[in-house]
């Protein structure tokens, strides 16, 4: 399959999630491991020279807390002051970054729960749109487990099965290529290759 006819459309599709992971741990309260939902707010102490944060998330079912250590007995003199700021402010997108740090959480829960709803953002790098073929370049807004076929499934209105197809035909290539590629998760710097595929540009 070519990968670079002038009469391409190219698009980037910026995946956007609308909630953060929830870790699984034992809940006190409940008695067995239960999902947390993130408050989106920090807890922060400081004693003297130096400073603790915590992410703050609360039970699934009984609203239990529990405290995410973001800082742990780090030095106040080496801490930057706009981080500062954004722990006191609750700053959204520091939240999310903590939240999205899904390997680093892992290592104080039994797992996360990281497939979450998401919305993309979608515009035409290149509009020359016919239906030769459609270049789609990835970026994820926060890395979560988004499945590269239902991604695909849920924006272009077809079903995994149907993606399926595509790629086993060559009909859709996945760049770089990657075994397994359609049942793993989308990551910024994917190109998603389509041609050969009736009505695509529209679809796109």
């Amino acid at each position: 399959m070519a990968t670079n006819s002038k009469n391409w459309q190219s698009e980037r599709w910026l995946i956007k999630p609308l909630s953060c992971p929830r870790p699984i741990r034992h809940c006190p309260t409940c008695g067995v491991a239960k999902k947390f939902v993130c408050s989106e707010r920090f807890r922060i102490n400081a004693q003297k020279k130096v400073i603790d944060v915590w992410l703050t998330y609360r039970c699934s079912d009984c609203g239990g807390a529990w405290k995410y250590p973001v800082l742990e007995r780090q030095l106040v003199a080496t801490l930057d002051a706009e981080k500062y700021e954004a722990y006191v402010r609750h700053d959204q997108r520091t939240v999310w970054q903590h939240a999205f740090d899904v390997g680093r959480m892992r290592t104080h829960v039994l797992q996360v729960d990281a497939d979450v709803e998401f919305v993309v953002e979608r515009s035409v790098i290149d509009g020359n749109a016919t239906d030769d073929g459609v270049c789609i370049h990835l970026e994820v807004l926060f890395a979560c487990d988004i499945r590269l076929d239902r991604l695909l499934s849920k924006e272009m209105g077809v079903s995994r099965s149907v993606i399926q197809r595509w790629h086993e035909s060559d009909r859709l290539r996945v760049l770089p290529e990657q075994s397994g590629a359609l049942s793993r998760r989308a990551r910024t710097g994917q190109r998603l290759l389509l041609s050969g595929i009736e009505g695509i540009a529209r679809k796109c």
